[in-house]
């Protein structure tokens, strides 16, 4: 259960900091006149054309705009389960989502609370994701860390052709095998008030079964 319960929540971009790198680079070429066999260094427009690959990489645009309805106060649901014929457990809580970075990163808190059956979970439940869209990968992605374990999963993913189905593929370090573990899920915004967030599991036949759905509903 700790593995499905570990991307409760749903779900960085480094390309800014490389291209930083060259550009800071290139600057400081930029002061020498010639190289060591006499020729020019690049000059302006060679230096005007990577400050504007740099702006491009790190302003928010239409993808981002498509995370904005999951901004706010939500209450929700889950049910989750440890195989696919296996009975459904479920808690109730209180997320958050909200912008940091300009604009650039959902940053998603998530309080839980077992229900009295399900001994495993042991206590109040508590995550933490960071969500954004990679303008250089052209992909979403979702970090996730939780009071379940020591690790996070990493996922990435893309949207469908209206921006409201986002499907990732997410990897994390099983504490059940000790191995990396993939798996699919799902996050579908139904409208301003309404979001669900799917994970499916694959079985002892390797069949792909749902193991996780968290329904969310603005908090009013």
């Amino acid at each position: 259960m700790r593995s499905q319960v570990k991307i409760l929540g749903v779900l960085f971009c480094t390309g800014a900091l490389g291209l930083g790198g060259v550009v800071f680079a290139q600057t400081k070429d930029d002061k020498k006149p010639a190289d060591a066999k006499g020729g020019a260094q690049p000059g302006g427009d060679e230096m005007a054309k990577m400050m504007e690959l740099m702006k491009k990489a790190a302003t928010p645009g239409e993808f981002h705009n498509h995370l904005k309805p999951l901004v706010g106060k939500w209450t929700f649901t889950t049910k989750y389960r440890m195989s696919p014929d296996g009975p459904w457990e479920q808690s109730t809580g209180n997320a958050v989502y909200k912008w940091i970075l300009g604009g650039r990163i959902l940053v998603h808190e998530v309080k839980a609370n077992p229900s009295p059956d399900d001994a495993m979970m042991g206590g109040p439940f508590e995550g933490f994701g960071l969500t954004g869209y990679d303008n250089v990968s052209k992909k979403y992605f979702n970090v996730w860390l939780d009071n379940m374990g020591t690790g996070m999963m990493s996922s990435t993913g893309s949207c469908d052709s209206s921006g409201k189905t986002i499907t990732y593929m997410g990897d994390y370090n099983d504490p059940m095998t000790g191995k990396v573990k993939t798996v699919k899920s799902i996050l579908k915004i139904a409208g301003d008030d309404k979001v669900v967030f799917e994970m499916y599991d694959k079985g002892p036949d390797g069949k792909e079964y749902a193991s996780l759905e968290v329904s969310y509903v603005r908090a009013k």
